[in-house]
């Protein structure tokens, strides 16, 4: 892929992002974390923000997904299944979070939405980049995500949204384990894979730090979830 071809855009710290793609005219799109709403913890608004925002961070890893199929043809059969597995995967779980958003009141384009995730995975040009970021550090990062927010949602009690968040937490345990074990296949086949996988997660750790609100570090706080880390290819030892 050549990257010169695709469209950028640059952020908060200079740093540059893969242009977002085409969105619904009901979504405001914003390039910065401090744009987006900020209710008042616990309060309804807060709880449709959260599903919201859960709405469109699946949309973003099914077309993460999709795009590494459409700019990496040459990969094994076998990888670009899975890959569309997880597409299929990431729809069924944007729908199902949208379906929950609406029994709660609130609809498509209530919140601001932003392509921070989509941008900075989909400027990596090669694929064993791109699956350790989106896979082995942002989906890794929902394991521990979706554990605290169902544990938040019981004792708001919420109890469906919480079993609703139960629910997808098997796929993404499966979509990090695919992660790690292709990694660890295309590092046996082409030791050039691993320093491309850790170059690219350097890179993407100093760019999460650029763009986190001032005063919020990376701005992941929430407690590991060590056991769905496990099952998903982890050595925690």
């Amino acid at each position: 892929m050549d990257r010169s071809t695709i469209g950028t855009i640059q952020v908060r710290g200079g740093v540059t992002l893969r242009a977002s793609p085409a969105r619904e005219p009901s979504l405001r799109v914003v390039t910065d974390q401090a744009s987006m709403a900020h209710p008042e913890e616990g309060s309804p608004e807060h709880r449709r923000e959260i599903l919201h925002g859960d709405v469109h961070e699946e949309i973003q890893s099914l077309e993460i997904a999709a795009q590494s199929l459409v700019d990496f043809p040459e990969a094994a059969w076998e990888l670009r299944l899975q890959l569309a597995r997880q597409a299929w995967d990431e729809v069924r779980h944007a729908r199902t979070f949208l379906r929950r958003l609406r029994e709660l009141g609130g609809f498509r384009g209530e919140f601001p939405v932003i392509d921070q995730e989509w941008g900075l995975v989909c400027m990596f040009d090669s694929l064993p980049g791109r699956l350790a970021v989106q896979n082995r550090v942002f989906e890794a990062g929902s394991l521990d995500v979706l554990k605290q927010a169902s544990d938040v949602s019981r004792r708001w009690g919420d109890d469906v949204t919480a079993d609703v968040l139960d629910t997808i937490l098997p796929d993404e345990i499966q979509h990090v384990r695919f992660g790690n074990e292709w990694l660890a296949r295309l590092r046996r086949e082409d030791p050039r894979a691993l320093l491309q996988a850790v170059s690219a997660m350097s890179a993407a750790r100093a760019w999460i730090r650029a763009l986190a609100p001032p005063g919020e570090g990376s701005g992941h706080d929430v407690p590991e979830n060590t056991e769905d880390r496990r099952d998903a290819g982890f050595d925690l030892a």
